[in-house]
């Protein structure tokens, strides 16, 4: 399995604990390399780490039985990202994501919550389905939900970085992007296959 942009791990490293799966993780920020480190070494998981990009993925075609991508997409160059993570799939491998989405923003809301997070780009669920079956990906399952209905989305990144007062002012603007566009703003999760 291969874990794209896996942040501080901890998904990697529920991964291969839970299941004992045989895991690779990426992530670009050497801080989060850092911090994957530390937790693989705590839980004395075994988690293949590499510093790398979505976009230029360090593996033969054909690699992995899944990859997963949690808020990494958004990012990233989309087109480059999902050619990378199709070619590294095997021919019956799954890509699951759990992607920033929105639904009725207007196009100013977007530059702003764009603005704030770093994203290149907010897309409903109607443009991530066009956009993964233009990649050569099919969807098996997909589905929306709004971050109203997960209030503590993001809440992990947040604790994972030291505290500071800048980092108190991004939560709380974080806090009041949700309250304010928390029923037009949240995540899609997608399973598809190559």
């Amino acid at each position: 399995m291969l874990d794209v942009g896996c942040g501080t791990g901890q998904t990697a490293a529920y991964i291969a604990e839970q299941y004992g799966a045989n895991v690779t993780a990426i992530d670009i920020h050497p801080t989060m390399i850092a911090k994957a480190k530390q937790r693989f070494a705590s839980k004395a998981v075994s988690v293949r780490l590499h510093r790398a990009s979505v976009e230029a993925l360090p593996f033969p075609a054909g690699t992995f039985d899944l990859a997963l991508s949690e808020s990494v997409l958004a990012f990233v160059s989309l087109p480059n990202a999902l050619a990378e993570i199709r070619r590294v799939l095997k021919n019956d491998g799954l890509f699951v994501g759990i992607e920033a989405c929105h639904e009725r923003l207007t196009a100013a809301e977007q530059k702003q919550i764009a603005a704030f997070y770093g994203f290149r780009q907010l897309m409903t669920s109607a443009e991530w389905k066009e956009v993964l079956e233009q990649s050569g990906f099919g969807c098996r399952q997909f589905s929306y939900a709004a971050a109203a209905e997960a209030p503590s989305l993001g809440a992990p990144i947040v604790i994972a970085l030291p505290p500071t007062p800048e980092m108190a002012s991004m939560w709380q603007m974080h806090q009041q992007l949700t309250a304010q566009f928390g029923d037009r703003l949240g995540y899609c999760v997608f399973c598809c296959e190559p």
